[in-house]
């Protein structure tokens, strides 16, 4: 294969078969993505906060997980496209780079209007993908544990107990943070939204997924989600039936354990290991970290379980087209959720409450189940993936209307 732009074929044809499996996956991490944004007011809960019981449940069972599983969904995109190509004697390398560059602009136009865009973050990090994909397995899986152990917190702890300089500050984002939420919820006008969330709200945006460990995490289940590719995992789904019940059984163990030491760690007084400083701090950290991640894979694997249960496969399948036209349907929460939940619109943040926010989310998510689809019916694509798609190979003799 010669190392150089692949060129756009004068036709480009419709995907291949899709596989239902993981566009329903897709589908179930999009709901929880959803109803995420949805009680979190997309963003403004954190000025306006009601932890309620509905409030805690949800964010226990999608937070941080929803987001997790798409972004491991995005490393196995990787590896069909990729492996597609190779199969055609095509190195995508550079168009994939080209791809990741259009979703960093759709994703940046998107964070104008909402600053929790994670689109922009997937162009960014996705590139890690074209450093690791020559490893073999098992350097792949040496490398995604490495990302999603976390080890900058180790250090960060270590630096904290000896009271390096520096080491005790409060990370910067939270003061950013804090300020940026307080400018958006006063905007009035979408030129006013726009303006905090072009430079403001990115730096704080990206000063969290360095400081938070979210930058890393994506690193290693991007690589995870290669990993997985690579074996079969979702295409050969009998061949791993009881590799995923042993793995279910460990996932849901690992829950438990760090469940309950999560808790019992908050449970402690801020100075039992220092007198004043960051230290318990950067220890919770490392635990909810590795909570979000068994909770992720404990989830994940339960959904293929039930999917795979021939009376439940049927109404799972319902999310499936929700994960063909992914992109579109990430995109339009924002278009619906910002208006009525910012004060450039309803302002719905100060009046709605967790438990209407809950509700209204759910409908909104079955009201694009429905769009989603009578669209799939009609189009190969959905309207931002025929765009992305057609951008990327620089033409549009993209088939769109079936």
């Amino acid at each position: 294969m010669q190392n150089t732009f692949s060129p756009a074929p004068s036709f480009i044809t419709p995907k291949p078969q899709r596989i239902e499996l993981v566009d329903a996956i897709r589908g179930f991490a999009l709901m929880g993505i959803c109803l995420v944004h949805f009680m979190e007011y997309f963003e403004l809960y954190w000025i306006n906060q009601d932890p309620t019981l509905l409030h805690n449940i949800v964010f226990f069972l999608f937070a941080g997980k929803a987001y997790a599983i798409f972004a491991l969904m995005f490393g196995l995109s990787f590896f069909i496209i990729m492996d597609n190509q190779a199969r055609k004697g095509v190195d995508f390398r550079y168009r994939f780079a080209w791809r990741l560059v259009i979703l960093l602009i759709i994703g940046y136009i998107h964070t104008l209007l909402y600053l929790g865009d994670i689109l922009s973050v997937l162009g960014i990090i996705g590139l890690s993908l074209l450093f690791v994909q020559k490893l073999n397995n098992r350097w792949l899986l040496i490398a995604a544990v490495l990302c999603l152990m976390q080890l900058p917190f180790y250090y960060q702890l270590y630096a904290a107990l000896n009271n390096w300089p520096g080491a005790n500050d409060a990370p910067a984002h939270w003061a950013v943070f804090s300020e940026v939420y307080s400018t958006i919820a006063k905007a009035t006008s979408f030129s006013e939204l726009i303006a905090v969330n072009s430079w403001d709200g990115l730096t704080a945006k990206w000063l969290y997924f360095v400081e938070s460990g979210r930058g890393i995490q994506l690193v290693g289940l991007f690589i995870v989600g290669l990993l997985l590719g690579r074996i079969g995992f979702f295409t050969q789904v009998e061949r791993f039936a009881k590799a995923r019940v042993v793995a279910l059984v460990i996932a849901l163990v690992a829950t438990t354990a760090f469940y309950v030491l999560d808790n019992y760690l908050k449970q402690l007084p801020a100075t039992i290991l220092q007198e004043k400083g960051m230290a318990k701090m950067y220890l919770e950290q490392i635990i909810g970290c590795y909570l979000s991640t068994a909770m992720m894979a404990s989830i994940l694997l339960l959904f293929i379980q039930l999917y795979l249960w021939q009376p439940l496969t049927k109404t799972l399948n319902l999310l499936a087209p929700c994960g063909r036209i992914s992109l579109s349907i990430y995109l339009i929460q924002a278009v619906a959720g910002v208006p009525l939940f910012y004060s450039v619109g309803l302002g719905g943040y100060l009046t709605l409450g967790q438990t209407n926010s809950f509700l209204l989310g759910v409908a909104f998510y079955g009201l694009l189940i429905a769009i989603a689809h009578w669209w799939v019916k009609r189009f190969y694509y959905g309207p931002v993936e025929w765009l992305w798609r057609s951008a990327t190979y620089m033409t549009t003799r993209v088939p769109f209307k079936r």
